[in-house]
């Protein structure tokens, strides 16, 4: 997002005029909050490499890139996603990459085929079990890695998940190893694709979560190809595209097989329906999300959906109840979700007190809002995420204008602790 907003302001001075563009502006457009004005449009598609007539003949968003033909669920076309998170780029396209049409495709598309099983062994010289073992035994320490504050997690990941792309393309293994490297490839860009998305970076996180569908698609893997696709459904609502968001996640959720994987999915659909103002959808689906929860196994229960807790659903259910203008029923559910979340979870835990401030703002609490907005900057300024960061100083810039002290302290607050 800085790299994106400095090019603007670049190309503005080369005209002769001057951009305000910041990280936090470019958020707003990106989450649907506000639209750039015609000369922003002009400076950003200037950036983008799309021509000017594009935006008048197409209107914001429709004249920014986008990749329209997901890749074929099948074996090359699966290493085709794969090779795609391997390329080094500048990413221009901070912005979405699969249209509303193409996701649900997505989606329907994993939702009707079955795994090939890797059918024609690739041939060669099998892959050493002892090299096998110890992808999969690394693949397991980098997700926990992944899941806590170490910024050194993103290079271990993509150092990592390039050398099981190799290894994959390379095509020297039975079907049974392809399997097992598939799956190890769907883990650890599953990971990379979220820590992606917590650096607003969401048109690569994009491709990774892509590249986790067809991975997991090879491996057998279907609860973690749909928690991949719910995270593309997720990203959809965050950024205000919810329609898409409710269709996959009915696709994705065909095929799971554990009941923590539908609690997720149940949850994510209620955010979707909640944003649709669509009361009884999300009601339904909180429901099925507890009652999935109950039935939830340990030893049964994938490492990807093992964190998924009634503090979560809890947690969520009051951003639902806050979406649909019931407030005081989203602090009840919200403190219900926090008090009983791991401390480890800094970024789910900024997110969630944001969403508390937001509570607060509705029921006019001045002095509840300042403090848990400043308590979510802190710590989405220790977790590093640029996605928390963003999330909450929007709410912050919200405030501007309100006289009421614990307002103007937070503003100072804010100030201080974003220029340091």
């Amino acid at each position: 997002m800085n790299d994106l907003a400095r090019l603007i302001r670049a190309e503005a001075r080369r005209r002769g005029l001057r951009s305000g563009v910041d990280r936090n502006r470019l958020w707003l457009w990106e989450a649907g909050r506000a639209a750039p004005s015609e000369e922003s449009q002009s400076l950003l598609a200037a950036v983008l490499g799309v021509p000017d007539t594009s935006i008048g003949r197409l209107g914001w968003p429709g004249w920014l890139p986008a990749f329209e033909q997901p890749a074929p669920f099948s074996p090359s076309g699966s290493r085709a996603a794969l090779r795609e998170v391997q390329v080094t780029r500048m990413d221009r396209r901070s912005f979405l990459v699969l249209s509303s049409s193409a996701l649900v495709e997505m989606a329907a598309d994993w939702a009707r085929i079955e795994p090939r099983h890797l059918e024609q062994a690739l041939g060669g010289q099998s892959i050493d079990e002892e090299l096998l073992q110890w992808l999969e035994q690394r693949s397991g320490e980098l997700r926990a890695l992944a899941a806590g504050p170490h910024r050194q997690a993103s290079g271990l990941i993509d150092a990592h998940l390039s050398t099981t792309i190799d290894l994959i393309t390379q095509g020297r293994y039975t079907a049974a190893t392809g399997r097992r490297l598939h799956a190890v490839a769907a883990d650890l860009a599953h990971c990379a694709a979220w820590l992606r998305f917590d650096a607003d970076r969401h048109a690569d996180a994009q491709r990774h979560w892509q590249a986790a569908v067809h991975a997991a698609h090879q491996a057998g893997d279907r609860d973690l190809a749909a928690v991949a696709l719910s995270d593309l459904a997720y990203q959809a609502t965050w950024l205000s595209r919810p329609t898409e968001a409710v269709q996959a996640l009915e696709h994705a959720r065909s095929r799971t097989r554990t009941p923590a994987a539908r609690s997720l999915l149940d949850v994510r659909l209620a955010r979707a329906c909640a944003v649709l103002q669509d009361r009884q959808g999300t009601q339904r689906a909180l429901a099925s999300a507890e009652t999935e929860l109950e039935r939830m196994r340990p030893q049964e229960t994938p490492p990807m959906v093992s964190w998924m807790s009634m503090a979560d659903v809890n947690a969520d259910a009051g951003r639902c109840w806050l979406d649909l203008g019931d407030p005081h029923r989203a602090a009840a559910a919200i403190d219900a979700g926090l008090s009983a979340l791991q401390p480890r979870r800094s970024r789910t835990k900024a997110v969630f007190l944001t969403y508390r401030a937001e509570g607060s703002l509705h029921t006019q609490d001045a002095s509840a809002t300042a403090a848990d907005a400043r308590a979510a900057l802190d710590t989405a300024l220790e977790s590093g995420a640029a996605r928390c960061i963003d999330l909450v100083s929007a709410l912050i810039h919200r405030l501007d204008g309100r006289a009421e002290q614990p307002i103007a302290e937070l503003r100072e607050y804010a100030q201080e602790r974003l220029a340091a």
